[in-house]
């Protein structure tokens, strides 16, 4: 099976790699097919240089030879390719020549099923790798040091291939990047990103992937250029350091203009509670489409605004990010596929991150295996995939996993199968379920043979709730809540009593409102935020962070179910410790 799939990885090896740069002038005979490889005709060339073979000898026959098999290999024909160079010399190549015979050596061995030879062949200094094989040379070399076993040194490898690479494909690799680095183990990824030397493009990867684990760096995260404006007054002690002028990229017309209206109205809020200086503020529509983002960012640009906060929308904030370089740094109010441009972020209340969030807190309660319930919603499912993978990363497996369907309202027989499925080894059950849901569910387990663990929710448990007298079947369970909603933020209002004098903060614009409040606080103080990952600001979502990768991370806080309502939790601050003493500036 091992020896299929090859091929089909071969094929990927060589995908994207069909043009090649200046080629080394060792052959004159070759100099049309030379260009005609350049020009990405590299059927032409390697008939070019087979035209040639018969007339020459010696060295001058090698290098023919091993420029077609290459042309060849750049074409797909893999048959042809090895056919020439099964007649090359090796003895009679060097430089670039004898690099692209290490190269195609390795290729194949990769095709056959022999990594470790291929890692041995390409194992060389990355300085001596020309350009016009580096692509191929750093994905051959993630391919073979990732069957071999070594997940790190791939991930370094693909590192280096990431710039070279069209911008479509740039998401993909980075996402393979931190797939390899989620299956490195603890000692083995300080040690890596420990060696890796200053400036390497895999640090950024790895200092995320300690961070996660609560591990320490090595050394600090380098700060954004984008970010440091020279132009903006030093830094306060606590890190305040506004943008001299800030647009707010928020849809004020159209159907999401309610949800523009209460993020606008927390940000507006936080930042006239603020007493030092503050940037003017200028407010741009974004409209509720891509095309009306991106023109509301160049106004933006074009007024001499040196921050953007914004744009509110998935496909927006994409369409913003796809633009490349950003000339001013942007806070995104969502999350992309694409990767964040240098020195700008992406910020979201995303259910990835209640995920993350449920696996640590049962870290910290030393669970190791649980039971899941969850329904088909897409909230749900998006915050199960990342707590899947976030507990795998911490040790912790998944015992078992049911499906709840909303309507109730008998759910023994799928306890009862759940259970039996874990073999009753649990220590812990996690909850994706709308209150209706979740009630019936918690009052049904005792009845099922369930014993007594702890149980954590996700922030869902609260729609369909507010009922105390119902929500009482919900006691003891603990969910991810924004800060602001169990305690009194320092600038803010009280959160229970203002949706009573603005409109824009009633139900879900409560929660809109507050994530507006810490937009702000991130533009006031992403500065110190960028410069280190481990320093925090305690918002209204949550203690903020900046992972290094173009997010901000809130810590949630937890509340717990008791007399059917939310109370915070008094053990749940997993914070780290502060660097600098400072509320409600950064720590």
């Amino acid at each position: 099976m091992k020896r299929l799939l090859y091929p089909a990885l071969l094929a990927a090896l060589i995908a994207g790699c069909a043009s090649v740069g200046d080629v080394e002038q060792t052959a004159p005979q070759s100099f049309a097919a030379d260009r005609m490889l350049v020009q990405n005709h590299p059927r032409e060339a390697a008939r070019a240089y087979e035209a040639q073979v018969a007339s020459a000898d010696g060295r001058l026959r090698s290098v023919l030879l091993i420029r077609a098999a290459n042309a060849w290999q750049v074409a797909g024909d893999h048959v042809a390719a090895r056919r020439d160079f099964a007649q090359v010399d090796p003895k009679h190549l060097a430089g670039t020549d004898g690099l692209r015979f290490r190269l195609l050596r390795a290729e194949f061995a990769i095709a056959d099923g022999r990594p470790a030879q291929a890692v041995g062949d390409l194992h060389v200094n990355d300085a001596l790798i020309p350009a016009e094989l580096a692509p191929r040379w750093h994905r051959a070399h993630a391919l073979a040091l990732e069957a071999s076993g070594d997940r790190f040194g791939a991930a370094t490898a693909l590192a280096l291939l990431e710039p070279l690479e069209p911008r479509h494909q740039t998401a993909a690799t980075r996402q393979h990047i931190r797939k390899l680095l989620q299956g490195v183990d603890n000692g083995a990824l300080e040690r890596g990103a420990a060696a890796l030397p200053a400036g390497h493009p895999l640090y950024a990867d790895a200092a995320h992937a300690l961070l996660a684990r609560g591990l320490p760096l090595p050394r600090p995260l380098p700060a954004s250029a984008a970010m440091l404006n020279p132009n903006r007054p030093p830094a306060d002690d606590d890190g305040y350091r506004p943008p001299l002028k800030v647009a707010l990229l928020l849809p004020t017309t159209g159907s999401v203009a309610i949800a523009g209206a209460a993020v606008r109205d927390g940000f507006m809020t936080a930042y006239y509670a603020e007493q030092r200086r503050r940037p003017e503020i200028k407010v741009y529509d974004s409209s509720e489409s891509a095309g009306g983002a991106v023109d509301a960012y160049r106004k933006a640009v074009a007024d001499g605004c040196d921050y953007v906060v914004g744009p509110l929308g998935r496909d927006q904030v994409g369409a913003l990010f796809n633009q490349g370089s950003l000339p001013v740094p942007v806070l995104a109010l969502n999350r992309s596929d694409k990767p964040a441009p240098p020195g700008s972020e992406g910020f979201s209340l995303a259910p990835e991150d209640e995920g993350v969030a449920i696996a640590e807190r049962l870290r910290s309660k030393h669970a190791q295996r649980v039971i899941v319930f969850a329904s088909r919603d897409e909230t749900a499912t998006r915050a199960l995939a990342a707590f899947r993978d976030a507990f795998a990363q911490r040790g912790g497996s998944i015992a078992a996993e049911a499906t709840i369907a909303d309507n109730g309202p008998d759910y023994g027989p799928i306890l009862k199968d759940t259970l039996a499925k874990a073999g009753g080894q649990y220590d812990a059950i996690v909850i994706a379920l709308r209150a209706p849901a979740a009630r019936m569910l918690a009052a049904q387990l005792p009845d099922n043979g369930y014993k007594q663990v702890p149980r954590l929710a996700t922030s869902l448990i609260l729609s369909g709730g507010g009922n105390a007298r119902l929500d009482q079947e919900l006691d003891g369970i603990e969910y991810p809540e924004l800060a602001w909603l169990l305690h009194p933020v320092n600038g803010l209002p009280d959160a229970t009593s203002l949706g009573s004098k603005l409109p824009s903060a009633r139900g879900g614009g409560l929660r809109l409102f507050a994530f507006g409040a810490d937009a702000w606080r991130l533009a006031a103080y992403m500065d110190a935020l960028a410069s280190n990952p481990q320093t925090s600001v305690s918002g209204a979502t949550g203690d903020l962070h900046v992972d290094g990768l173009g997010n901000v991370i809130h810590d949630s806080a937890w509340a717990v179910f008791a007399g059917g309502r939310g109370r915070p939790v008094q053990d749940s601050a997993l914070q780290l410790e502060p660097s600098a003493p400072s509320a409600p500036g950064a720590h």
